[in-house]
């Protein structure tokens, strides 16, 4: 589901954990130098980690058939931006579960 790690990004925003942020872009490069442009759409936390959910920029519209990709995603000590790709499959369904829930939640209350 997670792309290659990124070796560099460029994002820029603000946001409350697991509250769904405005159409923000993440350009992330991986260790090819392939860039990828994302639709950052929220954080959750599992297990004391957060995670980000970004979709490919490109796949915008069908949100039916939109894959979301999850990312470790920390701030560093200089308040730089690190994402990095979940590869245990029991976290994955973790977080999958956790950002269906926060999605739940918010359709609720639009």
């Amino acid at each position: 589901m997670a792309k290659k790690p990124p070796e560099e990004h460029d994002h820029a925003h603000d946001h409350e954990e697991g509250e769904l942020a405005e159409e923000d872009l993440v350009v992330l490069v991986d260790e090819d130098g392939n860039e990828t442009t994302y639709l950052f759409i929220g954080t959750v936390e599992v297990d004391g980690e957060s995670f980000a959910l970004l979709v490919d920029a490109e796949e915008e519209g069908d949100e039916e058939n939109t894959s979301v990709f999850v990312f470790h995603y920390a701030q560093d000590e200089d308040g730089g931006e690190e994402f990095e790709p979940v590869d245990d499959d029991d976290l994955l369904a973790k977080v999958q579960a956790a950002a269906e829930k926060m999605f739940d939640e918010a359709e609720k209350e639009s």
